[in-house]
């Protein structure tokens, strides 16, 4: 774990497909926010339409 998060932190902007409520492919970029208890930790806005489509 401790290698994944060294590498997100010196890359820092990584990209997250979805496939849109459109049923159209979307690809946007997220930043990593950190690692707590094992997990990697992305965030976003419940009002954001990557959300929804999540």
């Amino acid at each position: 774990m401790n290698e994944v998060v060294k590498f997100l932190q010196e890359n820092p902007v990584q990209y997250l497909a979805t496939v849109g409520r459109d049923g159209k492919a979307k690809c946007r970029p997220f930043m990593f926010a950190g690692e707590m208890d094992g997990k990697l930790w992305f965030c976003t806005n419940n009002q954001k339409e990557v959300y929804a489509d999540m």
